[in-house]
């Protein structure tokens, strides 16, 4: 897959395309009816297949006081566009003066960037003021549009990427991997932590250095997998302060199920399944170890349920 960075002002000699556009945060069924739609036109017209993407954040350009996390921050966005088996993923540089395009320069942007077919969403807005529609898309007789309904949560809500960053905020991890159609996910290299796992409590850890910029599932025990090169390992995960101990600082750590090795300083992913509970304070380090052990309990109880395998995005 090639990625092409483009400023509208510039764009660059490109073959024809069909393609799918958005912002597409999280991927998720909503998305990937998008997604595969493209890949299957792309097929049947005989064209590349494309993925037209914006950078930075739109709001982020009129709301720079903000900080905003995502559900797949862009480098893991590309890295499963990549997967899916796209040849291109077009980067348009979102700025003011972009922003500020009328329907008429966005379609003439598209008509430069050679995209013979465009696929999105019957919600999809566009240009200055967010005024261009898939009506205005398909008045313009130098482009085909393909305009699909997204995945409907219930018949009054549709899938959308607030509701799954809802859902994992408030940490209803299993509601938010349906709507995804796979389990959320957090990248990150292994560090140290506070080395209490193994030594304090018989029951060692690996403590996740996460990426930047993703939004972290509600603190509290769960149950889920950690992805080791091309293994999925089960294994119980804890996001929280460990109040037992007083920690003023988050962590993400795992106990890894039947599993033995070294990973400090690898790169891996954990995969989210199933919340066990939320966050608690034990009175004594006893009474930590023993619930512990009842969550390993439930973590094998629930993953034994669970295929990771059918949870992967693909």
């Amino acid at each position: 897959m090639e990625i092409v960075e483009i400023e509208h002002t510039a764009i660059p000699s490109l073959p024809e395309t069909v393609c799918c556009v958005g912002y597409f945060d999280g991927l998720h069924k909503g998305h990937q009816l998008l997604l595969n739609k493209t890949l299957d036109l792309a097929k049947q017209e005989h064209l590349a297949s494309g993925v037209i993407l914006f950078d930075p954040d739109p709001w982020t350009i009129f709301h720079p006081e903000q900080t905003l996390d995502y559900l797949t921050p862009l480098p893991k966005r590309l890295s499963m566009l990549a997967q899916k088996g796209f040849d291109f993923v077009y980067i348009l540089r979102f700025t003011k003066s972009f922003a500020a395009l009328h329907e008429q320069a966005f379609h003439d942007v598209l008509v430069a960037m050679h995209v013979q077919t465009l696929v999105c969403g019957t919600d999809f807005h566009y240009a200055a003021k967010n005024k261009g529609n898939v009506d205005s898309l398909k008045s313009d007789p130098r482009l085909r549009v393909v305009a699909l309904d997204p995945f409907m949560e219930t018949q009054q809500q549709k899938i959308s990427s607030s509701t799954i960053e809802r859902y994992v905020k408030e940490g209803k991890i299993e509601q938010a991997d349906e709507l995804l159609g796979y389990m959320y996910s957090l990248d990150g290299i292994i560090g140290k932590g506070f080395q209490r796992g193994g030594k304090l409590l018989g029951i060692p850890t690996a403590n996740l250095e996460c990426d930047p910029d993703y939004v972290l599932p509600a603190t509290g025990v769960y149950a889920g997998f950690v992805q080791v090169g091309r293994r999925q390992v089960p294994a119980m995960i804890n996001i929280g302060y460990n109040p037992t101990f007083g920690n003023e600082k988050k962590t993400i750590e795992a106990h890894l199920l039947d599993f033995n090795e070294n990973l400090y300083g690898r790169r891996v992913r954990f995969l989210f399944a199933a919340r066990l509970r939320p966050e608690q304070k034990f009175s004594s380090i006893e009474a930590l170890k023993a619930q512990l052990h009842r969550d390993i309990v439930s973590t094998r109880d629930i993953l034994a349920k669970k295929s990771v395998k059918d949870w992967c995005f693909d």
